[in-house]
């Protein structure tokens, strides 16, 4: 199959057609923005625009091969109505606007941009990027979807491709994936170059109604080994703990077989009153430019959660405003203590999970951890 795709999709010419297809994807108004002034606003929508067209240009090729036996549904040909995020969910699921999720206990621990099934019934995924900004994290999000793929659909190997509107085949990243032979890397036309073919168009909004394939398949059809994440965390969470009180080194930590390599982040609780006072007066806390104390922080927060990141053992602080359906994730500063990253809004499970977090987290315990994580 990866020899089919590179083959054919990198050869492909630009398509009024396909272009205009692609278009059904976009909320309404949106295809006015693919040719917006506003760069930032019309890169974001070229990205999605870009996605859309490599799925309708597999749907209109597929036919004519056997490599590809079924295409995973997304966007407009996804379920209308996604299940509603809660605690305890594991498994395949479409999220709101039909992306593709995997979740654990409610939390998305990944998202493709395409499920393709090849003629051995073996899954494989594909990652579609318009800017070379995107390769920071892609390669170890790439191995971490190759494990939680694996261990899901029980396979050995999970074979991936890359579909790229921007020539990035002489990055380090793309050279080192490339050597393992289980993926393929796919140059195509810029989105210049693709979007050229529709530019003198008056571009009207497209129905989003789904399309009938005989090759397309729903993500909640396929076949998964059942998992229960949270059963994961808190094993990963127990053998940390444990490490933790042995001073063990972070090497042996990580290898031990009760942490898996599908947890992302292990949270430990809600931490103490003292355990807060000792995390701000002592190590510090910024939130943008305030810098908080104990006062601050009870006034104007509700809640405080210690987590892990896991393979890179990383400290992280989660802190709810009050009044506010949202936690700011808090990351260590070169200085020392903790900065402001970014939000964690209400709409995601993540969010849910947090909540559900009960006090678990004194001054020691918060103390040992931080000692793991710095120690090598």
């Amino acid at each position: 199959m990866l020899d089919w795709l590179r083959e054919n999709c990198s050869s492909f010419e630009p398509n009024r057609a396909l272009a205009i297809r692609a278009l059904r994807h976009l909320k309404k108004g949106d295809n006015l923005k693919l040719f917006s002034d506003d760069i930032m606003e019309m890169r974001t929508v070229e990205g999605y625009w870009y996605e859309a067209l490599i799925y309708e240009l597999l749907l209109e090729t597929a036919g004519r091969t056997n490599a590809i036996k079924k295409i995973v549904k997304k966007g407009p040909d996804a379920p209308r109505r996604p299940v509603r995020i809660a605690l305890g969910q594991n498994g395949m699921y479409y999220a709101e606007k039909g992306d593709i999720r995997v979740r654990g206990n409610g939390q998305d621990l990944a998202e493709v941009d395409l499920l393709l099934i090849d003629n051995h019934n073996q899954v494989s995924f594909a990652e579609i990027v318009t800017s070379p900004a995107d390769l920071k994290d892609l390669e170890a999000e790439i191995h971490y979807k190759k494990k939680l793929f694996g261990y899901l659909f029980r396979q050995e190997t999970v074979e991936f491709s890359l579909f790229s509107a921007v020539d990035i085949s002489n990055t380090q990243v793309i050279k080192r994936l490339c050597r393992e032979e289980e993926n393929a890397y796919v140059g195509t036309f810029s989105c210049e170059e693709l979007k050229a073919s529709i530019r003198s168009l008056r571009l009207a909004s497209l129905s989003r109604q789904a399309v009938n394939n005989p090759k397309l398949i729903s993500a909640l059809s396929l076949r998964t080994r059942p998992f229960d994440y949270r059963q994961f965390h808190d094993q990963a969470l127990s053998r940390l703990l444990h490490h933790a009180g042995q001073s063990s080194p972070q090497g042996v930590a990580l290898a031990d077989p009760g942490v898996s390599p599908l947890v992302k982040k292990v949270i430990f609780g809600a931490m103490n009153p003292a355990a807060q006072k000792e995390l701000v007066n002592e190590l510090g806390m910024r939130v943008k430019s305030t810098i908080l104390d104990y006062g601050t922080l009870t006034r104007d927060y509700s809640k405080v959660v210690f987590a892990v990141d896991l393979p890179d053992l990383s400290p992280v602080v989660y802190i709810k405003p009050k009044k506010r359906r949202m936690y700011y994730k808090m990351v260590p500063e070169k200085t020392g203590g903790f900065k402001y990253e970014r939000q964690t809004p209400g709409r995601v499970g993540f969010y849910l999970w947090l909540e559900s977090a009960k006090p678990a987290v004194s001054t020691e315990t918060m103390y040992s951890l931080l000692d793991l994580c710095n120690r090598r």
